[in-house]
Formats: structure tokens, sequence, C-alpha cells
């Protein structure tokens, strides 16, 4: 057997495995998205039956975003609010903006940390310090460059007491404003529902749990019980992290998607996207490279194979470039429920894949070579990195 023939025959195999894996990512989410609800259904409740709540967010050198994000914060008309934010260690005027915000603005209470105690990632041990702060019955964890719509906290905390929940996550309208947004973010969202499969969270028995660092909604007798972020006090990732801890502990969480009640801007272009993945890809991966490297070319092969196939001689091949195609598309059109994506965008598939294929690499390549992960700042060494994280 020839070198041709071999090679043919493996990339033949190569795009038919990519077909299964898109037809049956399709399959998946068609079934499971369609089970998540929106804050579009919530039936807001009137002020005497809505408990008393906390907003938290911190914010490092967020000083282009931060007042539109706490004006949005003071618009709620959520009755007796209070809002929480942690100016942690900014450098470039945050602080100073949020010390004028609250002047005008009684229910807002600004913390200011100067220093990072020694075993804790910057962002928990802030919503830690704001936490301990906060006196009501729920919190409400977001960030610092969040938008949220009036009614948003009504609406989530109706929806909660609606559905009986101890833990509410909601996916919010990521802003797209460029075609090399949409791709990226379109991949990313895949393989994000793909391997979070947040529609099983509210199954106690499912080991599925789900959390988002744009609105984490939070029980706080649910919060104390799971040991809070002092228990992910080292967990990069502190929004899924905190999401697993509340789901072992025994919390009835959900996954809704924004109803037009909270927007995100995640990053600025596409570069701002490769870097604003630097924190979470390795992380994602347990910080092993030999669990990462296997995993970004099972992904790139997959994502770039429909295109391979549809050239190759092999009649299979082709078939199964078309049926992957077909998969892909279907995996778009599902996703484009209450995101800015479009099924067309599945023709820009195989670009996304490369970019963020490409934003790992980059991730691990960073990480090994600094021996740790810089973020915002500081340098989080990768064996605390490891020891840290949750098993």
């Amino acid at each position: 057997m020839s070198l041709a023939v071999v090679c043919q025959s493996m990339g033949t195999s190569v795009v038919v495995v990519s077909a299964l894996f898109w037809l049956g990512a399709a399959c998946m989410l068609a079934l499971g998205l369609r089970r998540l609800k929106s804050l579009a259904d919530a039936v807001p409740l009137p002020n005497e039956a809505l408990p008393s709540l906390t907003l938290i967010a911190a914010a490092k050198d967020e000083a282009d975003r931060i007042e539109g994000a706490v004006r949005s914060f003071l618009t709620q008309d959520y009755p007796g609010l209070r809002i929480i934010v942690v100016d942690d260690r900014s450098v470039d005027g945050t602080g100073a903006i949020l010390d004028r915000i609250a002047l005008g603005a009684p229910r807002l209470q600004v913390i200011h940390v100067h220093t990072l105690p020694a075993g804790w990632i910057g962002k928990c041990h802030a919503l830690a310090r704001a936490s301990a702060a906060a006196k009501t019955d729920w919190l409400l964890f977001t960030d610092g460059d969040i938008e949220l719509a009036p009614d948003a906290v009504r609406r989530a905390v109706s929806f909660a007491l609606q559905e009986k929940l101890d833990h509410l996550a909601v996916a919010p309208d990521m802003i797209v404003e460029s075609l090399g947004e949409a791709v990226f973010i379109g991949y990313f969202l895949a393989m994000f529902y793909l391997s979070q499969q947040p529609w099983r969270a509210p199954n106690p028995r499912a080991k599925s749990s789900i959390g988002i660092g744009a609105f984490n909604l939070v029980r706080r007798a649910a919060y104390e019980r799971s040991g809070g972020h002092e228990r992910i006090r080292y967990e990069m990732i502190d929004d899924l992290g905190l999401g697993k801890i509340l789901k072992q502990s025994g919390a009835r969480q959900m996954l809704a998607l924004h109803g037009g009640a909270v927007r995100a801007r995640w990053q600025v272009g596409v570069w701002g996207l490769i870097r604003g993945v630097e924190k979470n890809a390795f992380a994602a991966l347990r910080y092993r490279v030999w669990i990462a490297l296997p995993a970004v070319a099972s992904q790139f092969a997959c994502s770039l194979s429909p295109v391979v196939g549809l050239f190759l001689p092999d009649p299979t091949a082709k078939i199964a470039a078309v049926a992957a195609w077909i998969g892909a598309f279907t995996v778009y059109a599902v996703m484009s429920r209450g995101s800015r994506i479009r099924p067309w965008h599945a023709l820009l598939m195989p670009i996304g894949g490369a970019l963020f294929s490409f934003a790992i690499l980059r991730s691990i390549a960073f990480a090994v070579a600094r021996r740790g992960l810089v973020w915002r700042g500081t340098l989080y060494p990768l064996e605390e990195l490891r020891r840290g994280m949750l098993p």
C-alpha cells in the first residue's frame, strides 16, 4: 500500500470522525438548549415578596467601563438593594471613579483592596471580602463590565423563587461588534455548551454544574453551606468553581437565558478575545500539557476537516464533510436563540476553530514559559494553581 493511499485513508477517517462529532453536537445542543428557560419567562414579584439582596462586583483596572456598569446597577428597581463594588488593587483610576459615584449613591459601598494575601486569586479574595460585608439573604455576583436592565435583578430573583432555586446563573447577551468577534464567540459558545452541558445542572443526580461570572445569583444560606469563595480561593475559573461547590453541597441550580436583562462586552476585537481566553484556557485543561495538546489537536482537526474533506478524492470523505457541515449549521442555528450568533456564521467555523486553538496554545506557551499564569498584573505559580484546583 502506497504512502498516498495511507494518507488518504487517514484523512477520510478524520473527516468521518469530525462528521460524527458535529452531528452528535447538533443532536446534543438541539435537545439540551431547548430545555433552558429565559428571564423573559419570569413573573415579577411585588416588593413585599422579594428577599433582601446585595449586588457584588469586583473591578481591577476597569476605568473605561466601570461607570456604565455601576450606573446600571444603581438604576435597579429592586427594593432595598445594597451594592458593594470592590476596587481590587486598580492603578488606572477605577477606585477614584467608584468613590465619586458613591458620593451621590447612598446604597453603594466601595471596598478598596490594596494588597493581595498569599494563597488567593485576586477576584476570589475581592468577592470573599464583599460577601463578608453583605448582610442580606441573597447575593448577586457580577462583573464590573456588565450592564443590567432596570428590572434585571427583580426578574432574576422572581425567577429563582418561582423555580425554587438556590443558585441561578444567567447567560448574558454577549455584545458582538464585528464579524471576527462573532466567529470567535460562536465557536467558543459551542465548545462551552458541549463541555458544560448546563441543561443538566438542575438534575441532582447529574455531575454537571454551572456558573456564570456575569451573573451568579445565590441564596446566602447555600453560599455559606458550600464554603463560598474561601473554598475556591485559588481557583482561576472562579464562576464555574462556585457553581461546582454549590451543586456539591446540595444547592438547586439552573442556567437561564438573559431575556434582554443582562448584557456583556466580553472583550474588544479578536485579539482582545484571544487575550481574554488566556486566563481560563489552560485552567480548563487542568494545567497539564499532556492533556491540553491532544485536546487542542482534536478540536482543531474537527473544525478543519469539514473543509479538507470536500477536496479529498474519496467519496466517503466528501459525504462525511457534507454531514459535518450540516451538523455545524445545526449547532449554530440552535445557539442563535438568546445570542447574536447566526446560523450562517457556521460557514466560518473552521476559522473560529483555528483562532480558538491558537488562543489555547498561546495560553499554554505563556504559562509554561512563566511557570505560572499572569492575570491583571499578578503572577500565579502553576504548582500553586494545580494544588488549588477543585478535584
